[in-house]
């Protein structure tokens, strides 16, 4: 039998085990559990309802990005990671956002040398709407960068994910049980799969020992999160293998819909 470790952010190995559905987040987002089976997984935060067996994708960062402005001048030479910021639109508790990340905003800062880098928050302060808008924030890191008053800042969730639907997308973890939407709890990203959902009316075999791809649609018989099997040419299947880190460790046939076994190459 299998017991729990945590790795980063020196975190402990969370009380009730992995099958969590956290209406208030219990620990660092994106906090790595791993057993000693060596299978891994990832505490997330759900965009939408995830379920056990579904392929989860990180939702695109423009649909969750939160503008606020930078507060006074921050130049390279003066080697702070505290950036002092205003226009916060909700009101926040001490460090609600900690280990989320903050970057300028692309393509609107006043430097546009600076558009996209990203840096880790460590902790910030309360932010009370309806008393101020200002607080400061500090990053794991000195900003290495000019950022001019005023310049629009986004604070993201890189761990928010959502079910895949579309073939193009890359698979960041599969589900291990119900996640609501606005919830925390895990995924698992790496090692032995229980079950991975598969298939629908329309979907592709699944092949024992070969990928296991996103639902390139999604109709009323092919949910989203599911996944198919490969179809297409040699060259097709290389390249759906070397995106795909999710092997099928049984068969399933082709427009039908169920459970299959598989193994989760480690995903970062």
């Amino acid at each position: 039998m299998s017991t729990l470790q945590a790795s980063g952010f020196g975190q402990i190995p969370p009380e009730g085990g992995l099958l969590r559905n956290d209406a208030v987040r219990k620990m660092e987002i994106g906090t790595v559990i791993s057993d000693t089976l060596g299978n891994s997984y990832r505490y997330v935060q759900a965009s939408e309802a995830l379920f056990k067996g579904g392929l989860v994708t990180a939702v695109a960062k423009a649909a969750w990005a939160t503008a606020i402005l930078v507060d006074g001048a921050i130049t390279v030479a003066a080697a702070t990671n505290k950036v002092h910021v205003d226009a916060f639109l909700v009101d926040r508790t001490a460090n609600e956002l900690r280990g989320y990340w903050v970057s300028i905003a692309a393509a609107e800062s006043t430097n546009t040398a600076s558009n996209g880098r990203a840096y880790r928050i460590k902790s910030h302060e309360a932010f009370d709407f309806s008393a101020s808008t200002e607080g400061d924030i500090f990053l794991e890191d000195n900003v290495g960068e000019e950022w001019a008053n005023d310049d629009p800042l986004l604070i993201y969730n890189p761990y928010l994910m959502e079910n895949t639907d579309a073939g193009t997308e890359i698979i960041m973890g599969v589900g291990i049980c119900t996640i609501d939407a606005g919830s925390y709890g895990f995924v698992q990203i790496g090692g032995h799969c229980s079950a991975v959902y598969c298939g629908g009316t329309t979907s592709a075999a699944i092949v024992a020992n070969e990928p296991i791809v996103p639902g390139a649609t999604v109709t009323a018989d092919t949910i989203a999160g599911a996944g198919i099997g490969m179809a297409g040419s040699t060259e097709t299947d290389i390249m759906e293998a070397a995106l795909s880190p999710v092997i099928a460790l049984q068969a399933l046939a082709a427009d039908t819909a169920g459970y299959v076994e598989a193994f989760i190459k480690g995903l970062v």
